[in-house]
């Protein structure tokens, strides 16, 4: 590669003619690393810029932590550079340099640097520039790991108060169930109401531990099952309907799929729920959710299709993500991630789609492989 060429891929140099360059190029070091060797390391002296003609370099800091005694900060490659501090500020080195397979490097010093820079201002107006870029990526890093680090004490917060109210709930629920048992001895007919109880309660002690499990980052094996599906679609249905229809929402379901499916039905159940209950709170009134399955190349698709007005574009991408909600006064944010959660935990896929004339469509996918 010519002294030209290197220096346009470089970029610093770019304003600068081929006599320009050609002024300064012969003074210029060049350096070669093997894959593994340390180019720099943090805390030596510095006074060297380095620019990557070939290979690549990561930049990593010392940690204090003894599981993780290296963090690294970033990959550099062909055309970037390191090093920059050492020559605009005497410090030592704050990071280490290692080579990540074989490296040439154009090494400048301080004094050379210096000397072109006032010969050519434009070399270093470039390196301001990248210098600029890096600044404002450090700061969306930044941004972006303090976000997660407020999610992720949020997250110890909610797992600490539901390991509580799990706690706190087990007796009084167990007594309802008791209860629920005992009625039913004393009046059989009344056995489809108990076991109704006995269900909805039970139900209560399983969301509070989803909840717990999803702030702990624990993932479970569903219990895969051989289901009716049609049956559990029209319950679904029957449970919502007499709600949604009072607010004159309409629920419709279409179902293609003739054979039992293998889910664990308790969970996609509450998946399902979960999006219907989504769905009636986005239409408000007057609408249409529209729920349809089907099976295709061994998976099971399951749709949530309503009219309603739409997710946000600017909510799209994060509305998986934990403490993501919008028009909700009581909304948690949780929903979608622990549907997500269940959904993945079957091997599938949960997905949103917009849909263009207005509304949101959720399709939950899972291999019907799993028998």
């Amino acid at each position: 590669m010519s002294k030209k060429a290197l220096c346009d891929k470089l970029g610093i140099f770019n304003g600068l003619s081929d006599e320009e360059i050609s002024q300064f190029t012969e003074k210029l070091m060049r350096k070669q690393y093997h894959e593994g060797e340390q180019i720099i390391a943090e805390n030596e002296a510095s006074d060297i810029l380095y620019f990557i003609c070939q290979g690549k370099v990561e930049i990593n800091k010392n940690l204090k932590s003894q599981e993780t005694p290296l963090a690294q900060l970033s990959i550099l490659e062909s055309g970037d550079f390191f090093g920059e501090m050492g020559i605009i500020e005497e410090a030592p080195r704050s990071a280490s340099a290692v080579a990540l397979d074989d490296v040439e490097l154009l090494a400048i010093p301080k004094d050379a640097f210096i000397e072109i820079s006032f010969q050519h201002p434009t070399v270093m107006y470039n390196l301001i520039q990248a210098l600029s870029g890096r600044l404002r990526q450090t700061n969306e890093r930044f941004v972006q790991l303090l976000d997660e680090m407020i999610s992720k004490n949020r997250l110890m917060a909610i797992g600490m108060a539901a390991s509580k109210i799990i706690h706190d709930i087990k007796t009084p629920l167990m007594v309802i169930v008791l209860t629920a048992q005992l009625i039913e001895n004393l009046y059989p007919d009344s056995a489809e109401f108990t076991q109704s109880i006995e269900k909805q309660t039970r139900l209560i002690d399983q969301m509070v531990r989803e909840i717990l499990d999803f702030a702990r980052g624990v993932e479970t094996t569903p219990l895969i099952q051989k289901v009716d599906l049609a049956a559990l679609l029209d319950d679904i249905k029957e449970i919502n309907e007499a709600t949604l229809t009072g607010r004159n929402i309409r629920l419709t379901v279409e179902n293609k799929v003739q054979d039992f499916v293998y889910i664990d039905e308790a969970k996609i159940r509450r998946v399902l729920m979960n999006l219907i209950k989504n769905a009636g709170e986005a239409i408000n009134t007057d609408g249409e959710i529209k729920i349809t399955a089907s099976i295709a190349s061994g998976w099971l698709q399951i749709s949530v299709i309503d009219d309603g007005p739409g997710v946000p574009p600017r909510l799209r991408e994060d509305i998986f993500r934990p403490f993501i909600t919008s028009g909700k006064a009581h909304g948690t944010g949780l929903g979608l991630p622990i549907c997500r959660k269940l959904v993945q935990e079957h091997r599938g896929r949960l997905e949103y789609i917009p849909i263009e004339q207005g509304g949101s469509r959720f399709d939950i996918r899972i291999p019907q492989t799993i028998k």
